[in-house]
C-alpha cells in the first residue's frame, strides 16, 4: 500500500526513488496525499515521531554494484527505480524474493544480506510505540 494514502494498486501511488551515492535519496509520486519529508530525520525516528516508513530501494531487486577492479568508486548514472515503503518491505521480500528467509515469517531459504535486513528491521522504538511485542 501507498505510504501516504494507504491505497494499494493505484497507479498514481507508485513511487520512484533515486539513490545517489553522495546525497539523500529523492523520490517522485503522483499520490494526491504526498507530502515532503526529510530522509535523515524520518530514517532515524524519534521518541515523538518513531515512524520510519519511507520509500526504499530494494537491495535485492537493485543491488549496488562494486567498483571496477583498481577503482574506489563506481561512476555510473543513477536511474530512478520503483521504491518499496519500509513497512511493506517484508511482504515485498516474501512475495518477490521467495529464495530468501525472512526472520519470523519464513525460516527456510538463503539468509538475507545484512544491509537488506537492516533497512527492513523495526527499531525497538517503533515496536514499542506500535505496541508490537518483541
Amino acid at each position: 500500500p501507498c505510504g501516504f494514502c494507504g491505497h494499494a494498486g493505484v497507479p498514481e501511488c507508485a513511487i520512484m526513488i533515486t539513490v545517489p551515492s553522495s546525497r539523500a535519496p529523492t523520490w517522485e509520486t503522483k499520490c494526491i496525499y504526498k507530502h515532503t519529508f526529510r530522509y535523515g530525520s524520518t530514517d532515524s525516528g524519534s521518541k515523538n515521531k518513531p515512524c520510519r516508513n519511507l520509500p526504499l530501494k530494494c537491495g535485492l531487486c537493485h543491488p549496488v554494484l562494486p567498483p571496477q577492479p583498481g577503482k574506489t568508486t563506481r561512476k555510473a548514472p543513477v536511474p530512478p527505480v520503483e521504491a518499496i515503503w519500509h513497512y511493506n518491505m517484508t511482504v515485498h521480500i516474501l512475495d518477490q524474493h521467495e529464495e530468501y528467509a525472512v526472520p519470523g515469517h519464513r525460516e527456510a531459504g538463503v539468509p538475507l544480506p545484512v544491509s537488506v535486513w537492516k533497512t527492513m528491521k523495526l527499531t525497538d522504538l517503533e515496536q514499542g510505540a506500535s505496541c508490537i511485542p518483541k
